[in-house]
Order: C-alpha cells, then structure tokens, then sequence
C-alpha cells in the first residue's frame, strides 16, 4: 500500500509469532551515486549510528538493547537498508527510533571524523583481503564504466574528501518518501502498521524516486590483474554478464551455478579441488540487479599452477558448452535449490527480505509456491540454452590478483596490470 508520505509499505502477516521483523528499505546504493559522490551511501550508513537529534550514539544503543532489539543495516550497490527484530509490543517504540536515526542524523564533527577513519580502515582490511580484491576488479572489469562496477564503500580518496556538508546534502536528496519503501511481518494489522510509520517517519519531503537506471551494457572482453608479491596465492575471479532479477532465466542460472560450483559435487569443486588438487576454495555464484546480473567462478592457486586451473576451468565450460548437464546433476540441483528455499521460510528476516525483493525486481510478491514452481520447471534444455546466450568464451572476463598477472593467459582483448607492490584499488 502506499502511505500518507508516498512511500511503499509491503506487510505480512504472522500470526503465529509474538515477534515482528520491520525494516526501512532505501531504494538507492553505490550504483546511483554521481563521481562526486562515490562512497557516500556507504559512509551515510555509518554516520546514521552516531547520533540524531536527540539522541547519542550511546543512547541509541541502550534504547534498542533495553527493548531487547536485534537490528543491522547494509549498504548495497542499488539499495540502503536497515532493519530489525523486535518483540511485538515494542514495535512503536522501534519504528520511532528506527525513524529517528534514519530521518535526523546530526553527524557529531567528532564522530563524523572518527567513522571516516573507521571506513578508510575498512577499505584497507578489503585491499588485504584476497579474494575481495578479486571480486572488486571482476565487477570492476566487467561493468565499467558504470557505476555498478565501482566499490560499494568507494576507495579512500572519495572517504577523505567528504565533507559533513556533503553528507548533509545528499541524505536530504536520497533519503525521501520517493526512494523508501518499508517491510513489516508480524500480527499487527497493516492499518496499526501504516499508522505508526506515518505518525513517525515525517520525511521532509515527498521527493520522487531517483533517476532511472541505464542498462550496464557489455562492452567486450575484459581482464585485470593487481600484482601484489606478498600474497602467496593467485586469486583469479572469472565470469560473464547475465540478465536481470526479474528475468525468465534467474532460475536456469540459479541452476547452474549450483553444478558448476555450487557444493561438493559441483564440477569445479571435483575437478580443480578433488581430482587435481590445486584448490582449497572454489565456488560459483549468480548476481542479480534491476537490469543486469553478474555469473561468477572464484577459485585460488599456487601461482605456479594458475595456468593449469584455468585449463581446467576451460575445459569444464567447453564440456558443458558441448554436452550439457546431466540428469543426476539438474536432480540434485534442483533439490538443493528447493531446500534453501524452504530453509529460509524459517528465518523471519529472510521472509522479510523476499517481500521487499519481490516488490523491487518484479513489482509484486512472489508466493514459496510460485518460487518453487519456477525451480521445478528449470530442464536441461534450458540449461543448455542460457550456456549458449550468455558463456561462450570471448564473453568471459577475468580478474585476478597476486603474485602472477593473467598476461599471456587470457587470450583477447586488454590486460590492464593495475597497481604493482601494494595494489591499488
């Protein structure tokens, strides 16, 4: 329903809980940031926790511990969220703290300074971290220019140069009535739900929605490579851009991330890990955005043995270009699919988070039934079509870092060797 402010409210009920989840969902991340704001949403986040108007950072903390609240919030690349579990007679008192933090951050001068440097160190702790690195320049490597391939958190140069006043401006752009939506599941009616959110969340104005996303477009065969001689492992991150959320193939490609890298008995996991030996970690994941997605494969080796992993790499996915997946293989995939989805049914949160999903890439709500419909439908054939559209190899883009660089191994298209000694990101 749409409320007073304009903003969204998505509710479930659940009558058999005594404990409400809620969560207020700002439909802009680092993807909708101009230059001159990079890092801004994430650092927005941060800064929301360390006072309001009439309320410290420690009094923010007792007030949600003495309800015996349990809250988080995330900045991603297309959405800012907070959200919390509470039991069901504090929910007021929750939605006005909630409002309180997310509508009228003060951005103590003292607080402001600190968290900037807790974010630069964060950043730093990404650019020690392997298989973050990797994962930085595939996305990096296979949107840009787009802004979906920039860091979530930015880097330390666009931390450094944000001012209070800055920050000041952008909350009051990005976080309005436009850009909100709100999720609620629990055993209070949606009308006592939409009350209370109006009564608190005053947003200082309607605002429309941000500006419409352009399609991240593909723009040819990428490859990077940071060199960083102290790290005794080449991480390599190799993938291909997919369609959206909201399109036919999620499902056939949900599968087939599951058998290409997904568990045990995934065909990377046995090949490069099981049979060959040179790999502890190897796994695939699928991405989804509004209009674009991500298929990833991560693996890390002795840099001495890069070339040979991704040999086998290759020749997993000329096999199933060339022969597609089995039965025993789309079985059991499936089955593992249906079970993480049934699982998820038990966490309250999750629940929450596939009413505000649902809302966001398909506009409306996606009942277990209808989601596990999809999963069940999901042939080989279709399998097999979405390797043909979207895998051949000279739409692969490849990411590594460590002590050896992808030059001389990735045939086509540019090698950029980025940052030698450290890295730089």
């Amino acid at each position: 329903m749409t409320l007073d402010s304009g903003a969204t409210l998505l509710h479930q009920r659940n009558p058999v809980s005594p404990t409400v989840a809620f969560g207020v969902w700002i439909s802009r991340g680092s993807r909708d940031e101009k230059p001159s704001e990079r890092g801004l949403s994430h650092l927005l986040e941060h800064m929301v926790f360390r006072g309001t108007g009439k309320r410290s950072a420690l009094d923010i903390a007792l007030e949600l511990e003495s309800i015996g609240g349990q809250w988080d919030a995330f900045t991603g690349k297309e959405s800012t969220c907070y959200h919390g579990k509470v039991l069901e007679e504090h929910f007021g008192t929750f939605a006005e703290i909630l409002a309180d933090i997310v509508l009228d951050p003060s951005f103590p001068p003292d607080a402001f300074a600190m968290e900037r440097r807790v974010v630069q160190e964060e950043i730093r702790s990404v650019r020690d971290t392997p298989e973050e690195v990797a994962f930085e320049l595939f996305y990096g490597s296979l949107f840009a220019p787009d802004q979906l391939g920039y860091p979530v958190a930015g880097r330390i140069g666009d931390v450094v140069s944000c001012t209070r006043a800055r920050l000041f401006d952008f909350h009051r752009k990005t976080y309005t009535a436009g850009n909100a939506i709100f999720a609620f599941i629990g055993n209070i009616p949606v009308g006592a739900v939409a009350a209370e959110i109006d009564r608190y969340f005053a947003f200082g104005r309607a605002g429309a929605g941000g500006a419409r996303r352009k399609a991240a477009a593909f723009r040819g065969r990428r490859s990077s490579s940071v060199s960083r001689a102290d790290w005794t492992q080449s991480h390599l991150c190799a993938g291909v851009k997919i369609p959206s959320a909201s399109h036919p193939d999620r499902f056939p490609l949900i599968v087939l991330s599951n058998i290409l890298g997904g568990g045990v008995s995934s065909r990377m996991f046995q090949n490069l890990r099981e049979k060959a030996g040179l790999a502890y970690s190897v796994f695939s994941s699928a991405s989804f955005f509004t209009d674009t997605g991500a298929f990833s494969t991560y693996f890390s080796v002795d840099p001495k043995n890069l070339e040979k992993a991704l040999g086998i790499f290759r020749q997993v996915m000329d096999e199933l270009r060339r022969d597609g997946v089995t039965k025993g293989e789309l079985e059991s995939a499936i089955s593992q699919i249906r079970a993480s989805v049934i699982f998820g049914v038990e966490s309250v949160e999750s629940r929450l988070f596939r009413l505000i999903h649902s809302e966001v890439f398909y506009g409306e709500y996606q009942t277990l039934p209808r989601i596990l419909g999809a999963i069940d439908r999901v042939r080989a054939r279709d399998v097999a079509r979405v390797i043909e559209e979207h895998f051949e190899e000279r739409m692969h883009t490849y990411a590594t870092c460590g002590p050896r660089s992808l030059k001389g191994l990735v045939p086509g298209g540019p090698v950029s060797a980025r940052g030698r000694g450290r890295g730089r990101l």
